[in-house]
């Protein structure tokens, strides 16, 4: 989630014309790429801002005398391999370059992403022919929500959001599109069936209908982060359809044709495995993205037809009802939230029994796997409030014994979660409690954790002179680097 965003210019030069995608012209100031063509670089910093790093992945029919699209990657604690890997497939197969940042966050007090976005578009044009007409942005959970902002800043040149695990912003407005007017951009999103965002994204998917924004929103099993490969190589297919509809490069009608025949597939296996619901769900979205680029008459008589079944029409009451008790927990969590906050301490069992937590596990191990999955949801919710943004508000605001109190309710629920001793060694710290601070960031250390962030940590470095944080940090140091080790925190 991304609660706070504040507005921001995005600065990257971008040439003032281009030439037509696949057009055997070079861009200015591009030249020949550093990366080699058909490989994953892991590690790239930037020369003309050698703060930022990133990964690369360039697809190996790539040549300079013709223009590409460019995937620009946030993910938001800077894990840039972790998208970027499941991104490679697709980026060769359609012709993609692909660039995934190492200081892309959320949840930060001052947002960084604006930084990314300047620095990847601003190299992406002197080491590559870059088709500026066609640059989409992917983020999951706060770098979806920034990227609608950074999308609509660059408009006519970021032509697609893929956004997972996460709508827009709160205060985005999104402006109608008249059916005679090409759209400024296309959006992708999927959302795991236990993330907490599930609701929001299905609010998002009604949302765009209503602007006429073209859009394909998916949902796949899982909690709240990245999607699964398959899943983002689907977003990418829907932006090369797209360009392809709305004129941003040239139809390749065996391709659509292959692409149509393989989802009609798909949609029939599961129609006749028994899942209409889901059936029905892929015939609706072949019928709206294939509008225009072929007959969907087909598709779109199936997804009536499924619509009238008592099966379907039961699953979708099932999962509206989910949503709503969704809806109905998660406001009983902010009154929790918000008591808590004003009120005195209270014991950890009864926190617990306020916010439903057994109930929800009762409820998670049921046989009804919608009212399973929407529990889950609600399991999720409260564990990133107790665990991460509560704890880091009340130490922001210097109260760390509730900041202690609620991480009680998330070591309930996790015990020993590398991520939760973390939050209580800062804690702990904070409150010169310095046993107890060195062992829980021994617990935090048992997670890909760089050295640096400790030292780097201003509660942290109370713990400097004792010979159990040095003996650590040097077993941190001591141990074999990896990307995502020295900047995944």
């Amino acid at each position: 989630m991304f609660r706070t965003l504040q507005a921001l210019l995005v600065g990257a030069a971008l040439a003032a014309a281009a030439p037509l995608a696949g057009q055997s012209v070079q861009l200015a100031g591009a030249r020949p790429p550093k990366f080699p063509a058909g490989q994953l670089t892991e590690l790239a910093t930037s020369e003309s801002n050698p703060r930022q790093q990133y990964a690369v992945y360039v697809p190996s029919r790539y040549r300079a005398d013709r223009t590409w699209p460019l995937l620009v990657v946030m993910d938001p604690r800077g894990r840039a391999m972790i998208p970027l890997s499941r991104l490679r497939e697709v980026s060769e197969r359609l012709g993609y370059i692909a660039i995934s940042s190492y200081n892309s966050r959320s949840d930060v007090t001052v947002d960084p992403n604006a930084d990314v976005i300047n620095t990847v578009l601003a190299d992406a044009q002197r080491q590559f022919s870059i088709d500026i007409h066609r640059i989409y942005l992917v983020g999951q959970s706060g770098t979806a929500r920034a990227s609608w902002i950074f999308g609509y800043g660059l408009r006519g040149h970021v032509a697609g959001i893929i956004g997972i695990g996460a709508s827009k912003p709160a205060n985005f407005v999104l402006t109608p599109r008249p059916e005679s007017e090409l759209p400024t951009l296309v959006f992708f999103g999927a959302a795991g069936t236990t993330d907490y965002n599930y609701e929001e994204m299905s609010a998002l998917d009604t949302a765009l209908t209503r602007v006429n924004l073209p859009h394909h929103i998916t949902w796949y099993d899982g909690p709240h982060a990245w999607a699964p490969q398959a899943t983002l190589t689907a977003g990418v297919e829907f932006m090369e359809l797209m360009a392809m509809r709305y004129g941003l490069k040239p139809a390749d009608s065996a391709w659509i044709d292959s692409s149509y025949t393989a989802r009609l597939a798909s949609a029939a296996k599961m129609a006749d495995s028994g899942d209409g619901y889901h059936a029905w769900l892929e015939y609706k979205a072949i019928a709206s993205d294939f509008a225009g680029l072929k007959d969907v008459k087909e598709p779109a008589g199936r997804a009536d037809r499924l619509e009238k079944r008592d099966d379907v029409r039961r699953t979708t009451r099932q999962i509206q009802e989910s949503i709503r008790a969704q809806r109905a927990y998660n406001d009983r969590l902010g009154e929790f939230l918000a008591s808590y906050r004003k009120g005195a301490p209270i014991p950890v069992a009864t926190a617990a029994d306020r916010v439903q937590l057994r109930a929800l596990e009762r409820r998670m191990a049921g046989t009804d796997s919608i009212d399973a999955n929407a529990a889950s949801r609600g399991i999720e919710q409260l564990w990133v409030y107790a665990s991460f943004y509560e704890p880091m508000d009340y130490l922001d605001q210097n109260d760390p014994d509730r900041a202690l109190g609620i991480l009680d309710l998330a070591a309930l629920m996790r015990p020993h979660d590398p991520e939760v001793c973390w939050q209580q060694a800062r804690a702990f710290a904070r409150l010169k409690r310095e046993t107890q601070a060195l062992s829980a960031l021994e617990c935090a250390a048992r997670a890909p954790i760089s050295p640096e962030s400790i030292e780097q940590d201003p509660d942290l470095r109370t713990l400097a002179a004792t010979p159990s944080y040095r003996a650590l940090v040097a077993r941190l140091k001591a141990r074999p680097a990896s990307v995502e080790t020295r900047y995944g925190q």
